[in-house]
């Protein structure tokens, strides 16, 4: 706007004057149906996001319902920027979405934590957006699915029972050759199968090699190991679950090797379980 200044001898001055409260253009938008530009965790700014629960589900091209679920904590987690979401969280988005909540609600979820579309987070019934999701609200399912071998449900349960079996076709670790008993306790924590989170059991893994004196671990190495203590955690998982576990400081990496260490913070966490 311009302000009127009277200077001396009747002179008249025009000068810009600061916009008042509330006329800048930029102002939030706060219908429920807007959309917002809003940057994703650690990647450079987006397109616009959808804003409504509604939107992000249409956006999504979400089909069945562990898509479904898995598109409301892509919203969760890129639109409100929540870093950890529960199935409570999930729930009001379904309500919000004027879609009927699921059933089987719990199952469904499970759904998509096997197809590695969310993770389990760092405290009991927590979880995170699997990061190869982080494009879902812009590119939808499609991209995924033309990546999925389409087999008939017999073949997808084959395959399923293969991949079960496969970590104890592993051969022994280097490391481990010369150790007889792989034991399933540790002084000071609770067993290996009483520990609840995957992300946890790599953690407790970890402190087992260490245990038996090899201080760090490598993907395949905790694989093989994890599988000898009658719950393998798979390769294609490991990745996830580690970052949590350096997130919190309770494990980090070698620079040399890239193998799992747990750190003093991580054995403390694993003795107060």
């Amino acid at each position: 706007m311009i302000a009127i200044i009277q200077a001396p001898a009747g002179l008249i001055h025009a000068t810009p004057g600061p916009e008042p409260p509330g006329s800048l253009p930029e102002l939030a938008l706060t219908s429920e149906e807007g959309v917002r530009e809003l940057p994703s965790r650690g990647r450079s700014a987006r397109q616009s996001l959808p804003e409504s629960p509604r939107r992000a589900l249409d956006a999504s091209g979400a089909k069945t319902v562990p898509e479904k679920i898995t598109a409301f904590a892509a919203y969760l987690t890129l639109v409100e920027g929540r870093e950890t979401f529960g199935h409570q969280d999930l729930r009001r988005l379904f309500e919000r979405a004027r879609e009927r909540i699921p059933t089987h609600f719990s199952r469904e979820f499970d759904k998509a934590v096997r197809a590695g579309w969310i993770h389990e987070g760092t405290e009991r019934g927590s979880y995170y957006l699997s990061d190869s999701l982080l494009d879902l609200l812009e590119d939808g399912y499609e991209s995924h699915r033309s990546k999925r071998t389409r087999t008939s449900s017999a073949s997808t349960a084959t395959a399923r029972a293969n991949a079960r079996r496969k970590p104890r076709a592993l051969t022994v670790p280097d490391d481990f050759s010369e150790i007889d008993h792989i034991p399933a306790s540790i002084d000071g924590v609770p067993p290996y199968q009483q520990v609840k989170l995957k992300r946890d059991r790599l953690l407790w893994a970890i402190r087992l090699a260490k245990e038996l004196g090899v201080p760090a671990l490598k993907t395949n190495d905790v694989t093989w190991l994890t599988d000898r203590l009658g719950d393998a955690i798979l390769s294609r998982d490991i990745s996830a679950h580690f970052r949590g576990l350096h997130r919190d400081g309770l494990a980090n990496r070698s620079v040399i090797d890239n193998a799992m260490r747990i750190t003093e913070k991580g054995e403390e966490y694993l003795a107060a379980l």
